[in-house]
């Protein structure tokens, strides 16, 4: 049987086992059903201009629908199981297709149907166990987090992201209010990507690196293979973290060994032939980090050092520093109900530069927001309307500006008009979607 196949075998496992247990509250099969949440996110999106690329699809408006199904609930007195999964389509050129992601991955386009999770969870007194696909998220950071790199997500779109889970055993141990937590994630997955004629591959032609200039007589960046770390014992990704809180400091510590999440380009010789390779290299990563609120003000910083295994990428240390400030007495002199403002620098050192024959190219330019100033604005002018504007700007040269207003009828409805102005040169991470400057109205219920 096919890892595919068994993926799918899996989900139905834990779904039609439910009619095994039951209890006095009824079959878990049926609580699993009303405990469903729904939501259908639907958006059309215009383009002011049409885009220069070669292959990249122009079309002057893109439509995108959507709809996600999750729930979980109780097997047993300890033992839980949940499943999200959701079906999408758009009808910006090849940015979906086909159904279900096999756990051994190597097709960085997202599905028309796929999983998002699918997991079962033992909980005892002070432990929990968990198998299956899940999120894996990290980070303290309110807009941008450089230690949140462990899970996965589906940049398709890269204004619209969503949340992908990542196959993995995990162990929670609780120490009072702290939390011990090992995971070990045993495939080698990589987050879904641009297709090859989406306008968000931008100008260089790939969706990790901004710019590739390859030396003579390695031809274009159409034939780089894009490699993926076998499934080894020694490959496999190892994540131990700690959470804890302190008189009001909520902090963490982290330790992992497996892919990194940044590629690099490599010569790879395969029978006298030579050619060129993009792969996330097994690396070291500690990481840290501390939050706290003081009055209406919320203060955070976390950095994360990675080690590359054999020099095969740069060593370097990526942080950030931020501050959100909640007002209510100037919103409100000016009629809003609240502003809430939050500013982040996000910093990238490299501490030691990669030193292998077979590396042409390190992960530097595929590194994002290595000296950049973050901004975020969000104004709540009534329960049903608010504003929100947001910046980012690489200092090194581009930027990017968002901006939108949405309208909440009811709880469970919100329509959103979301619009961004990207500037750069095309070699840099905002410039290269300069011609990608648009327009969104979009709508999001939830049932």
């Amino acid at each position: 049987m096919n890892l595919r196949k068994s993926t799918i075998v899996i989900a139905g496992a834990f779904v039609f086992s439910f009619p095994v247990f039951a209890d006095e509250e009824g079959n878990a099969l049926t609580r699993f059903i009303d405990n469903a949440e729904y939501e259908l996110d639907t958006s059309v999106t215009g383009f002011f201009e049409d885009n220069i690329g070669p292959i990249a699809d122009d079309d002057d408006v893109g439509f995108f629908v959507r709809f996600n199904a999750k729930s979980q609930t109780d097997i047993t007195e300890n033992i839980s199981t949940g499943l999200d999964v959701y079906s999408a389509y758009s009808t910006q050129k090849h940015e979906y297709y086909g159904t279900f992601t096999e756990p051994e991955n190597e097709a960085r386009q997202p599905r028309f149907v796929d999983l998002n999770t699918v997991w079962l969870r033992y909980t005892a007194d002070d432990y929990e166990l968990m198998l299956g696909k899940d999120y894996v998220e990290n980070g303290i950071s309110e807009l941008y987090s450089p230690v949140d790199r462990f899970g996965l997500a589906n940049f398709a779109n890269p204004t619209q992201p969503y949340k992908v889970g990542i196959w993995n055993a995990g162990l929670d141990y609780f120490i009072e209010d702290d939390t011990f937590s090992l995971n070990i994630m045993p495939f080698h997955e990589k987050s879904e990507l641009p297709s090859k004629e989406s306008r968000w591959l931008g100008t260089s032609g790939d969706a990790d690196f901004t710019n590739i200039s390859l030396p003579t007589g390695l031809g274009s960046t159409s034939l780089i293979k894009d490699r993926y770390q076998p499934i080894r014992l020694e490959n496999l990704g190892y994540l131990m973290q700690y959470k804890g809180t302190r008189a009001g400091f909520d902090f963490f510590g982290l330790i992992h060994h497996g892919p990194s999440i940044y590629p690099v380009l490599r010569l790879d010789r395969d029978a006298g032939i030579v050619r060129v390779e993009k792969i996330e290299p097994l690396a070291t990563s500690i990481a840290a980090g501390v939050t706290t609120v003081y009055e209406r003000w919320k203060f955070s910083t976390e950095a994360i050092f990675q080690q590359t295994d054999g020099n095969k990428d740069d060593d370097f240390i990526r942080y950030s520093v931020g501050v959100s400030y909640r007002d209510n007495d100037i919103a409100n002199a000016i009629g809003l109900n609240e502003i809430n403002t939050a500013i982040q620098w996000s910093g990238d050192e490299t501490v030691d530069k990669e030193d292998s024959r077979q590396t042409i190219i390190s992960s530097r330019e595929a590194r994002p927001f290595r000296n950049t100033i973050l901004l975020k604005v969000e104004m709540e002018h009534t329960h049903e309307w608010g504003y929100f504007i947001s910046a980012i700007h690489n200092v090194e040269a581009d930027f990017t500006i968002a901006y939108g207003a949405q309208y909440k009828p009811i709880d469970n409805l919100t329509l959103r008009l979301e619009g961004s102005f990207f500037d750069g040169p095309s070699d840099t991470h905002f410039g290269r979607w300069e011609e990608n400057d648009f327009l969104r109205l979009r709508t999001i219920y939830k049932f």
